[in-house]
């Protein structure tokens, strides 16, 4: 009798919780139900993403082989316009504006890497891609006299990064603009972080230059 009442007290308890928690219950459910719907969409659209993706940046890369550059320039406006989001894109766009800087197309170039850095910024894009397009950046505004800018760049590495060319572009930057101290201090940890002697010697030059 006792095993009989004390069930009969816990499916009363279960039934009073669950009509006083109904309404809750079912919405945490249903919610449940579409962010799981959602995140499985989403997952097969990125993945139907990148396969189409993929295809126009194989037809881009041979016209570029073919030296077609025409249907290359369409196959590329194709990709940044439809699957500027996917990383074939954002190869892409690296490759094409590294391309430009060394042809001297600078406003083309920056152009390029403005566009990498804003695909790439915030809390999930990607760091690697950022960093490569705000140091090129920086470099050719800093070629052009762009110096605030380029800073403005750069700024969030000048003190924590481990990468010696970004401090050794930092005091070039510095340095231009007379802030010799600055300059000086982003030289030293340059040095410091260079593992090989011409890079060193180099970066010594710069320090003795500094007037």
């Amino acid at each position: 009798m006792n095993e009989i009442y004390d069930n009969e007290n816990r499916f009363s308890a279960i039934q009073t919780f669950l009509n006083k928690y109904r309404t809750i219950i079912v919405v945490s459910v249903i919610a449940f139900i579409v962010s799981f719907g959602i995140s499985f969409s989403l997952q097969a659209i990125s993945k139907s993403n990148d396969e189409k993706a993929a295809v126009i940046f194989n037809e881009w890369s041979d016209f570029l082989l073919q030296d077609d550059l025409a249907n290359a320039a369409i196959s590329f406006d194709n990709l940044m316009t439809s699957f500027s989001k996917t990383g074939y894109a954002k190869i892409a766009l690296l490759d094409t504006a590294n391309k430009e800087a060394s042809e001297g197309k600078t406003a083309e170039a920056l152009a390029k890497f403005t566009l990498l850095i804003e695909l790439t910024d915030g809390y999930r894009g990607n760091k690697i891609y950022n960093k490569l397009a705000r140091v090129n950046s920086a470099r050719l505004l800093a070629s052009e006299n762009e110096l605030d800018k380029a800073l403005s760049l750069l700024e969030q590495y000048s003190s924590s990064t481990s990468n010696a060319f970004i401090h050794e572009l930092t005091g070039d930057i510095l340095a231009k603009k007379d802030q010799v101290l600055l300059a000086k201090d982003q030289y030293i940890k340059a040095e410091e972080l260079y593992g090989d002697e011409t890079s060193k010697s180099i970066v010594a030059i710069k320090i003795a230059n500094l007037k």
